[in-house]
């Protein structure tokens, strides 16, 4: 009877010990959950220094589109919150080019093929949270409005290719 009490004793022990360790949480599980919301981005964001595209131009390396060169150049559109510019902005010689593929880190790419008049054609856009993206844009309207457009009233949200981030540009002409 003795030996039963205490494996009977032991085993409730262990299972109190248990119940109060599976009830604790760590503080920084409390901390997290208190946080304060993420402030909204600047206004004037600023191309990352760390931007690095690869440029590859039939087959051939040239000259990686990097921070400084971005900032040069001036936007070819531009509204209170982005940026952008056309792939030939700031590759010349993909003026005219056929195929224009982009590929992220992760080896995701994004293959845009010459547009006829009047099609999407390819940029590069900055977002107001910084972020740097390749994207088919329509030239009568870069940036349409389609944030707080759909939801309940079931309007499609933005059709448009995009890929980012953006680590190689190949271009066929």
């Amino acid at each position: 009877m003795g030996k039963v009490r205490s494996l009977l004793g032991a085993v409730a022990l262990g299972a109190i010990a248990a119940a109060l360790l599976g009830g604790c949480s760590r503080a920084s599980d409390e901390l997290d959950s208190k946080r304060s919301p993420a402030m909204p981005p600047p206004h004037d964001v600023q191309v990352s220094e760390a931007l690095r595209i690869e440029v590859v131009i039939d087959g051939s390396p040239e000259s990686a589109l990097t921070a400084t060169t971005v900032r040069d150049i001036k936007p070819d559109f531009a509204d209170s919150d982005r940026r952008g510019w056309w792939i030939s902005t700031l590759i010349p010689k993909a003026l005219g080019a056929k195929v224009l593929v982009a590929e992220g880190p992760s080896g995701v790419g994004l293959r845009l093929e010459t547009p006829g008049p009047g099609g999407l054609m390819p940029a590069l856009l900055l977002t107001r949270r910084g972020d740097v993206i390749v994207a088919a844009v329509d030239p009568q309207d870069p940036f349409p409005r389609y944030h707080g457009q759909g939801g309940r009233l079931r309007r499609f949200g933005d059709p448009m290719p995009r890929l980012s981030p953006v680590s190689k540009l190949s271009i066929q002409r």
